[in-house]
């Protein structure tokens, strides 16, 4: 049977780690499903595991979207190769149908290996796209709705997903929340008629999925997400920005407009004379930011159904994930 492992949960609750201990216990491969870090150069913001780490170009594995060829290549994570992450550059369009058809080839060419796939990550959207991919390649745009759309302010669609889709809304990333065009594309799906006999969703790897989630209580995880901030500033995510903007990668730019960018951006457009915030400021505005985000992760995941959850503050809990995956997998 085609198996395959995800982990997920909110950020800062050592995903990663876990993943990297049982692709080493059950011969896997882990594969990111986090929207943030398939952006090549936005490493420190996103929390990369990868900084000084090496691809494995040996491993290169090509892959075909419309007229686009994407080379992916994975690193090697303490003897585990990590798929999926430094995917594109900042100013490249991906959306979620790109992500679920680059994972779908990254997983097949595991299993083609004789290896177990393991999905990491916190993006909720990416994570079904895996699990039940999303059929809305048969919806055509809706001419008449994109004319009424496009009076619509960037504010009015987000008012108006949030209303008619709130759980399209919640698991939407802060990019997609902030680019008018993929919100009426959202909207325009989600209006779309559909009879008993359609699904928006087909089930294709569910039966072959265990699913692990990784929860905690807030207090912890927003302590855990201050600290993980504070080690970025430490690391220097200034300079990661200048970078990016000496490079020509505007703050107009979805992958810009995300947790760890977006905050510093008056900061750093403002001389710090004429700008009201501090980097103190900035820095606690970011926690803050993060905080609100594992929140609509914690939801979204204990929502998802099929889930095990797992508390991180128990005692021994990376033992009961092991005995779970050990007892599903042998």
């Amino acid at each position: 049977m085609k198996k395959l492992l995800i982990i997920c949960g909110p950020t800062a609750t050592g995903k990663t780690a876990l993943a990297i201990d049982l692709a080493k216990r059950f011969n896997g491969e882990l594969i990111s499903a986090d929207s943030r870090q398939v952006y090549r150069g936005m490493d420190i913001g996103t929390g990369k595991d990868t900084l000084g780490k090496s691809k494995v170009k040996s491993q290169k594995l090509k892959a075909q979207i419309k007229n686009k060829i994407y080379e992916l290549l994975p690193y090697d994570i303490g003897g585990v190769l990590l798929w999926m992450v430094d995917v594109i550059d900042p100013d490249e369009e991906f959306s979620v149908a790109h992500y679920q058809y680059l994972a779908t080839c990254v997983i097949e060419d595991i299993r083609k290996r004789g290896k177990l796939p393991i999905v990491v990550g916190g993006t909720g959207m990416y994570i079904v796209s895996i699990l039940s991919p999303i059929e809305t390649s048969h919806i055509p745009p809706n001419k008449q709705l994109r004319k009424i759309l496009e009076r619509y302010s960037l504010e009015e669609l987000q008012v108006r997903l949030e209303k008619d889709a709130p759980l399209v809304w919640n698991v939407m990333n802060e990019s997609d929340r902030q680019n008018s065009r993929r919100l009426v594309r959202k909207i325009e799906i989600v209006v779309y008629p559909r009879g008993k006999e359609s699904k928006i969703f087909r089930d294709k790897e569910k039966e072959n999925a265990l699913i692990i989630g990784l929860t905690a209580s807030y207090p912890m995880l927003y302590e855990k997400i201050d600290q993980r901030v504070d080690k970025r500033v430490k690391e220097g995510i200034i300079g990661e920005i200048t970078s990016l903007l000496e490079k020509g990668y505007s703050w107009e730019l979805s992958s810009m407009n995300t947790f760890g960018y977006k905050e510093w951006k008056d900061y750093m457009l403002l001389s710090h004379a004429h700008c009201r915030m501090s980097q103190k400021d900035v820095v606690q505005r970011w926690k803050w930011d993060e905080h609100g985000y594992a929140r609509r992760q914690m939801t979204w995941f204990k929502k998802m159904g099929g889930v095990h959850m797992v508390d991180i503050t128990v005692r021994s809990w990376s033992e009961k994930v092991e005995a779970i995956v050990s007892s599903w997998y042998t």
